[in-house]
């Protein structure tokens, strides 16, 4: 079961040319500026962090793609994560105009028992070609063998995916489009860092 992290973390969609008056488009980091960017989009929650890792994930052929696919694993603060992408949504196994994206748990089986992960991350979804075109969301959660999955149902919507939207070029160009999970792992020194105590 995919679980959904929607509250008050709704997806920005970033117009660098909009931004001209403010500031200069070199000024504002891309997909591509690891660090930069991740500290643009992610708020300080005030945990030291053990870990900060970047996964990047190309998609070609993007119209022709499953509805559940998994991008390549990735190692960040002692464990395996990676990319989980319904292209065509995950709503109640029913195709929709909304992509959904979360941040997956590898190998939860392997994992020891009681394992839990706190995670801090973001996930975007960027133009190969043109990485200041993107759409991002971010969220926290405790990775734990009931749920070890966590993202965005309503990422982004697909047909404006599709749409230059005034960017001068649209997020999935040739039907090719590019996937980034920025992760920060963070220490937890009690053990109960986001615990949810209601069982």
């Amino acid at each position: 079961q995919l679980q959904a992290y929607n509250q008050q973390q709704h997806p920005q969609s970033l117009n660098p040319h909009a931004q001209q008056g403010m500031m200069e488009i070199d000024e504002l980091p891309t997909v591509r500026d690891g660090e930069a960017f991740a500290a643009k989009h992610m708020p300080d929650l005030g945990q030291e962090v053990e870990d900060f890792q970047t996964q990047t994930w190309k998609i070609e052929n993007w119209s022709q793609q499953a509805k559940r696919l998994q991008g390549p694993e990735f190692s960040c603060g002692g464990h395996k994560w990676r990319i989980l992408l319904f292209p065509q949504g995950n709503a109640n196994g029913q195709p929709n105009d909304m992509v959904s994206v979360y941040l997956d748990y590898a190998d939860p089986k392997a994992a020891p028992e009681g394992w839990h992960a706190c995670a801090q991350f973001a996930l975007a979804i960027s133009n190969p070609n043109d990485p200041s075109i993107y759409t991002v969301s971010h969220a926290h959660h405790r990775f734990v063998a009931e749920e070890c999955d966590w993202g965005f149902t309503r990422f982004a919507d697909l047909r404006k995916l599709h749409q230059s939207d005034g960017r001068g070029r649209p997020t999935i160009e040739n039907d090719e489009v590019e996937i980034t999970a920025f992760v920060r792992v963070l220490k937890d020194p009690t053990g109960v860092l986001w615990h949810n105590f209601v069982k």
